[in-house]
């Protein structure tokens, strides 16, 4: 007998024809986003490029300017190892000096060389004021001058004129030097720190040598005179020291002295102000 049919037509899809669709659609979408991440990355990098060529590009003249100005210049301390450090030092008369106090002996080495000439008038009223100052305060005071042997039986330049005593005899004293000769400063001063040690042994008190003087010839160099010092140096002896003038500072007797002043000005005034402050009155 012959089919009949029923006026319906049923059409079935097969199952593994959906499946590949569907493997097909997310395969589709995957790539989508894949390239649109690719795409997003791709403006990422170009925007980074810039700032990197900015980064290493030469600063503008602006930037420049302020850089300088803000950076620390390694210029300045420099400038203390320039030649201009050798330039002589100023004048000590401008540096402070110790408070001294006064010795119970005090020798006082005055120059009367011919380079004390000019200033020998108001350097002796100063002298001779400060030794009536240690006088009225108790003190006794010795006075001796040097300059170098003149006469032909001297064999030293340095004289005793004034024993350790009463300090108003100095002044009188001072009246009668005249001046010649050189300064041999270095042998006079060691003589009078023997002297000044052997007062202060025999006195059993403090002694002091206070030398006014215009500058050295050298009798004595440098070694010798560090070397001679230190072996009459006594623990109760302090080396107080005035340079007077204009002459050239003798520089290894400032380094023993205790103080060292200076006044190149003929101005009474100040040199009473120096010996005194040296003398400790």
């Amino acid at each position: 007998m012959a089919r009949h049919s029923n006026g319906k037509n049923t059409f079935a899809v097969a199952g593994w024809v959906i499946a590949v669709a569907i493997i097909a659609l997310l395969a589709i979408i995957a790539l989508v986003a894949f390239l649109l991440r690719g795409s997003d990355s791709a403006d990422g990098d170009n925007s980074a490029a810039p700032a990197a060529v900015e980064s290493s590009s030469e600063a503008t003249p602006e930037e420049a300017t302020k850089a300088t100005s803000s950076a620390p210049t390694s210029a300045a301390p420099a400038s203390s190892s320039s030649p201009q450090s050798s330039a002589p030092a100023p004048s000590s008369a401008a540096t402070p000096q110790p408070d001294l106090t006064m010795a119970a002996n005090t020798l006082l080495l005055l120059d009367t060389s011919s380079s004390m000439a000019p200033i020998y008038g108001p350097v002796s009223q100063a002298l001779g004021t400060t030794a009536a100052g240690l006088a009225a305060d108790g003190g006794a005071v010795s006075l001796w001058n040097y300059s170098s042997p003149i006469s032909e039986t001297a064999t030293v330049g340095y004289r005793q004129n004034l024993g350790f005593g009463d300090g108003n005899a100095v002044s009188g004293t001072l009246g009668g030097f005249g001046t010649g000769g050189v300064p041999q400063t270095r042998s006079a001063v060691v003589a009078a720190v023997a002297n000044a040690a052997d007062q202060a042994a025999g006195s059993n008190d403090k002694a002091r040598v206070l030398v006014v003087t215009t500058g050295t010839e050298q009798d004595m160099d440098d070694a010798e005179f560090t070397a001679a010092l230190k072996d009459v140096a006594a623990k109760d002896v302090s080396l107080s020291v005035v340079h007077v003038g204009e002459g050239n500072v003798d520089a290894a007797l400032r380094s023993a002295a205790d103080s060292f002043d200076t006044v190149d000005s003929a101005d009474e005034a100040k040199l009473t102000g120096a010996i005194n402050r040296a003398a400790g009155v």
